[in-house]
């Protein structure tokens, strides 16, 4: 008899789907004029339009918009930092997720763990071995470590294979490496 991994709800599985507002200001959408964004990856929405203080959400299936008060924090270093406000409990968050018929914050969500909290040790081991090795291009852990991305510093490449090697030098035998593929989503943030 087959035993089936229960599925649930955490932050990875949820940010598949969220808006984050960081996002929206390195790629200069949050400027003085207002941005109306139709061709957009996220599949719930109709149109999204922004400006500096407010993202306003047209979601498909839904007769109101969703509104986000966007605010700045001032930097150090003469730049400013985004946040918008969740529209449920007015907390000041910088993703918003989907849920609940709309865009909401984690904690309105009903506060979903991590999946690195949901793991044993050995498993969040293993968990960081595999993120480690998908910045270096992706290999199966306990494989040959893949050889320097182009443009990689020599010195972090180093810090990043003595950090897997340490990581997966436990990890050799044991039977989590066989179940490894249905324990590890890919991630989507």
């Amino acid at each position: 008899m087959k035993t089936e991994m229960r599925e649930r709800l955490t932050v990875e599985h949820l940010a598949i789907d969220c808006i984050d507002v960081r996002e929206f200001s390195r790629n200069g959408h949050l400027k003085d004029r207002t941005v109306t964004l139709r061709s957009l990856r996220w599949p719930k929405i109709a149109r999204l339009r922004a400006d500096r203080y407010v993202i306003k959400v047209n979601l498909r299936n839904m007769v109101t918009p969703q509104y986000f008060h966007v605010t700045w924090t001032e930097c150090f270093f003469g730049n400013a930092r985004p946040w918008i406000f969740c529209p449920h409990c007015r907390k000041r968050v910088a993703r918003v997720f989907l849920g609940m018929g709309g865009y909401f914050c984690r904690s309105c969500l009903g506060n979903p763990p991590y999946e690195s909290q949901l793991r044993n040790t050995k498993a969040r081991d293993y968990l960081q071995a595999y993120r480690l090795r998908e910045r270096l291009g992706g290999s199966r852990p306990l494989d040959p470590i893949p050889s320097r991305p182009y443009r990689m510093w020599q010195r972090t490449y180093a810090r990043i294979c003595a950090e897997i090697e340490r990581l997966e030098e436990p990890l050799r035998g044991t039977r989590l490496v066989k179940r490894a593929p249905l324990l590890i989503r890919p991630l989507a943030y």
